[in-house]
This record gives structure tokens, C-alpha cells and sequence, in this order.
């Protein structure tokens, strides 16, 4: 990796930190009113998570991850599935560790794990569609 190519995944970094910060905001808010109403924390997680996915997709896909497609929902469907399958194994994790820990302390606890994870993901997905897209 040359120094460019470095800097450019910094500043890529950086970004989508930004981004998912703002998401990680209206995610806790909306995890905390969901779970002050009665929904477990499992399932209060499920459901805010998945708000503020969407919010960080559509926020980064195009001004972060440069992906310059004209398929931007066919992309949206692939992170919708991996985000079903992410949020669901995360809401689990959340579940079993608010047996330990208290609720929002268990949610921000998975939260490095969540953002690597996503960060590879839309790497992944943009570069492997702008790819396939160039070479039809």
C-alpha cells in the first residue's frame, strides 16, 4: 500500500466514523426510548440499529465509498442483508450482555466489533459492484 492509497483509506476512515458517529447518535436515542417503552434490550437494539444502518448506508455510500453505479438499491439489498444477519447477531450479543452489564453500557460495548465489520462491508460491496459494473 503506497502512501496515497494510505492516506486515501485514512481520510475514508475518518469519514465513515462521521457518519456512523451521527447514526451511532440516532441509533442510542431511539435504542433508549424503544427500551424505556418495554422492548428488551435485544430487540430495542434490532430496531434502532437497523434505522441507523439505513441512515449510515445512504449518508456514505456515494460520498465516502465513491461508488459511482447507477444501482444504488441493488447495492441497498445486499447491505440489507448482511445488516439482517449483522443486527441480529449483535442484538444477540446485546441481549446476553446486558445479563452483565447495564443495557447501554452492553450496546456501546459491541460497537468496535459493529463499526470494523461495517466498514469492511461497504468497502467490500461498493468496490466488488463498481468492479462487476466496469467489466459488463
Amino acid at each position: 500500500m503506497n502512501k496515497n492509497s494510505f492516506h486515501s483509506l485514512g481520510v475514508r476512515i475518518f469519514r465513515f466514523g462521521a457518519v456512523s458517529g451521527l447514526g451511532l447518535l440516532l441509533d442510542t436515542i431511539a435504542f433508549l426510548v424503544l427500551h424505556y417503552f418495554g422492548l428488551p434490550p435485544a430487540a430495542a437494539n434490532f430496531l434502532s440499529a437497523g434505522l441507523a444502518v439505513t441512515f449510515v448506508f445512504f449518508a456514505s455510500v456515494k460520498r465516502i465509498f465513491i461508488y459511482e453505479g447507477h444501482f444504488v438499491f441493488r447495492l441497498l439489498a445486499a447491505y440489507v442483508a448482511y445488516q439482517f444477519l449483522a443486527i441480529a447477531a449483535a442484538s444477540a450479543a446485546v441481549g446476553f450482555l446486558a445479563t452483565i452489564f447495564p443495557s447501554l453500557l452492553a450496546k456501546l460495548l459491541i460497537l468496535p466489533a459493529t463499526f470494523a465489520a461495517n466498514f469492511a462491508f461497504m468497502s467490500f460491496l461498493t468496490g466488488n459492484m463498481s468492479h462487476n459494473r466496469a467489466r459488463s
